[in-house]
């Protein structure tokens, strides 16, 4: 438990760079294939898409606030480009990150 709450830290912190698999595997003391055959029954998905849903959640964040534009949210969340950010942020949430944006800040201006 000690060690998967340091893996979890580790994540949290560090999600924004680029995060080997070998390096997480290591946290846990065990090779790259059994953390792949550990982790994906846990979490119902494979360790690089549970690492980019938290990625998507952070970049959730910040397309509501509006202060930056679509590539800083790309790499303020931890992605290499563009397209595979949009490409991953479709993926989970059905939408363009712009379009994701112009959705809820339009609910938020309807509220208010």
């Amino acid at each position: 438990n000690c060690a998967k709450n340091h893996l979890n830290l580790t994540l949290m912190k560090n999600f924004k760079s680029k995060i080997s698999l070998d390096e997480v595997s290591g946290l846990l003391n065990m090779t790259t294939t059994s953390f792949c055959r550990y982790f994906k029954p846990r979490a119902n998905k494979t360790f690089s898409s549970f690492v980019n849903e938290i990625r998507i959640g952070h970049a959730r964040k910040l397309l509501l606030e509006d202060n930056y534009n679509i590539s800083e949210i790309c790499y303020e969340s931890g992605f290499g480009t563009l397209s595979n950010f949009n490409r991953k942020f479709k993926e989970v949430t059905n939408l363009r990150p712009l379009q994701y944006r112009k959705l809820f800040l339009h609910i938020k201006t309807n509220i208010s």
